[in-house]
């Protein structure tokens, strides 16, 4: 399956110093069904500056990317997740190639 910014459904907390803390993520898995994944721990990548993501998304200030650690079937991976916020849209995509 090709995650290279696939829309996903995330859960989130809004902090009151206006940050987002993903928490739970949901996709449709090969089969077409959906998936749900508990974010163990979560980095925040959008402190960092503007740089680009490895699958060619520019980090901006409309771009926040969170690096986050999941359990996929007894196997702790972990992947990018990014919010647009100009189009109010989470998106997946691979650290690397093996990743899920």
């Amino acid at each position: 399956m090709d995650y290279n910014n696939k829309p996903i459904d995330v859960i989130c907390q809004h902090t009151t110093e206006g940050y987002l803390i993903p928490i739970k993520l949901r996709f449709r898995d090969d089969e077409g069904e959906y998936q749900s994944y508990r974010i163990k721990s979560y980095k925040d990548l959008y402190h960092k500056g503007q740089f680009t993501l490895p699958n060619g998304i520019i980090a901006t200030n409309s771009i926040l990317p969170y690096e986050c650690r999941i359990d996929i079937f007894g196997r702790e991976r972990s992947i990018l997740i990014y919010y647009n916020c100009d189009d109010n849209i989470w998106r997946l995509t691979p650290k690397d190639s093996d990743m899920l």
